[in-house]
């Protein structure tokens, strides 16, 4: 366990896996990004990388035709 805040991905999964039962296959996305300090090409804060190409990834393969 980190002393920062972040509960990190493995302490999310095992968070899922404990409370999800008898449920169908299913699929845990650590897809928060944070960056603590600025640089030249992002700001102090959260990330939205991930999130936007797993929507447009998404969005491109089953959408409606």
């Amino acid at each position: 366990m980190t002393s920062d805040g972040f509960a990190g991905s493995i302490t999310a999964a095992l968070f899922l896996k404990r409370f999800v039962k008898n449920a169908a296959a299913w699929a845990h996305f650590d897809v928060f990004a944070w960056t603590p300090v600025e640089k030249p090409h992002a700001p102090v804060g959260g990330e939205a990388q991930a999130i936007r190409a797993l929507y447009h990834l998404i969005r491109h393969r089953y959408a409606m035709r």
